[in-house]
């Protein structure tokens, strides 16, 4: 296992900890693993999820990390 690995099974960890009645896969979408494609027009959405297989594992670590505080902004307003 890479060490990148090990940091986004942690982060996903301790987010199921403080948050058990989360599904696992409503967990990957609230970190931002999985994504939904781009819309570009807002008045048709686009639901299909997003081919994350190029992405590289310390843009995951990025994208977990920023929901994460965004999360903890929103708790301190």
């Amino acid at each position: 296992m890479k060490k990148e690995h090990r940091i986004i099974l942690d982060l996903l960890e301790e987010y199921l900890e403080k948050n058990p009645s989360q599904r696992f896969g409503q967990a990957l979408f609230n970190l931002g693993v999985n994504q939904f494609q781009e819309t570009t027009d807002p008045r048709n959405p686009n639901y299909n999820l997003r081919d994350i297989h190029s992405d590289h594992d310390l843009d995951i670590i990025e994208r977990i990390k920023n929901q994460l505080n965004w999360f903890e902004s929103q708790r301190s307003k």
